[in-house]
């Protein structure tokens, strides 16, 4: 599935948050495929691994939160 590219525009929240997200994802996805930079969509089809996580977060497959910061003493 290619990037959604509406999807991505039309985001009105933080999208530097949005972006981290989406990073973190894929590098999670690298490690647990270290041998591939390509998933398995079905039987014929592979998606790399950045457009996995993007298309992940956008369309809400994925979902994520920030943790609080520790106060400073």
């Amino acid at each position: 599935m290619p990037i959604q590219i509406d999807k991505i525009l039309s985001f009105e929240g933080n999208k530097y948050e949005k972006t981290c997200a989406m990073i973190k994802y894929a590098r999670h996805l690298a490690q647990k495929n270290e041998e591939n930079l390509e998933i398995p969509i079905n039987r014929y089809t592979k998606e790399k691994i950045t457009v996995s996580a993007i298309n992940d977060i956008l369309t809400g497959k994925v979902t994520y939160h920030l943790e609080a910061m520790p106060e400073e003493k």
